[in-house]
């Protein structure tokens, strides 16, 4: 069961971005977790669309782990700095260029507030996703949204819903031990790669300790609005013409009996 601070409407199509969603559960190594999250928030500045745009915290760990965030370079932002921060963001309903990849004090300058010396990254926290709710989108900042949930049912929730808005098809994370928890992630929800207790935005196009292809684009398939949703290669990104001839010893059929025998003999 879904707690009450979450909408149980049913979200409109999300576009085809980045978005990730990374859930912490109970079981997971926070020290791990804490420090992966962040490598992931931080890299580039969060310029790619693989880096963590919203964290979901288990209940149970939420306070702990949080404290592990801000340890590391997080500034959870009060009301009044979550809506400068907004208005800076986003202008006109659009992601202001400006703030892409810029370090978290230039930002929170152009906002008007000042932060912690160290601050690495922002932490907002949030309860809500879709249109009134921007933070919950994508934001190619060092700016992460962040919810509380009260289990994995609550997180698959929550995923979907954020990734309907923003993100369907791309990736999502999940920082845990149990194999139950995974699975049910990947069944539930509409996304391309589910990577484990790894730090997405280094994790989703490849590396030296996963068996994803090493790519620069990534597909999100068709809940994503495009047409693959794998590691993009070269191929995907030209035209071929296939030519054809006649093979110089045409091919036979078998008949049926012959084609089917081996199946046939175990009825």
């Amino acid at each position: 069961m879904v707690s009450a601070a979450y909408s149980s409407g049913t979200p409109a199509l999300g576009v085809g971005a980045g978005n990730c969603v990374t859930t912490v559960c109970e079981s997971a190594n926070l020290e791990e977790a804490a420090d992966k999250i962040v490598l992931s928030k931080t890299l580039d500045l969060a310029a790619s669309c693989s880096s963590d745009n919203a964290v979901l915290l288990f209940d149970s760990i939420a306070d702990e782990m949080l404290a592990k965030l801000r340890a590391r370079g997080g500034h959870v932002v009060s009301d009044d700095e979550k809506a400068k921060l907004q208005a800076t963001i986003w202008v006109d309903g659009h992601l202001n260029a400006k703030v892409v990849a810029q370090p978290a004090e230039t930002i929170a300058s152009m906002a008007g507030f000042t932060i912690p010396e160290g601050t690495r990254f922002f932490i907002v926290p949030e309860v809500g996703y879709g249109k009134e709710y921007p933070f919950s989108g994508e934001k190619m900042s060092v700016t992460m949204a962040m919810y509380r949930v009260p289990d994995i049912d609550a997180a698959i929730h929550m995923t979907n819903c954020i990734q309907a808005y923003q993100g369907m098809g791309h990736s999502c994370g999940i920082y845990s031990k149990k194999d139950e928890h995974v699975l049910r992630l990947a069944h539930a929800t509409k996304t391309s790669r589910v990577l484990v207790n790894q730090p997405q935005a280094a994790s989703n196009s490849g590396n030296l300790w996963n068996g994803l292809r090493q790519t620069f684009s990534l597909g999100c398939g068709s809940w994503g609005g495009t047409s693959i949703c794998d590691n993009i290669n070269w191929r995907h990104l030209i035209n071929e013409t296939w030519v054809s001839r006649n093979l110089p010893t045409p091919k036979e059929l078998p008949p049926d009996d012959v084609l089917f025998a081996r199946i046939r003999g175990r009825v």
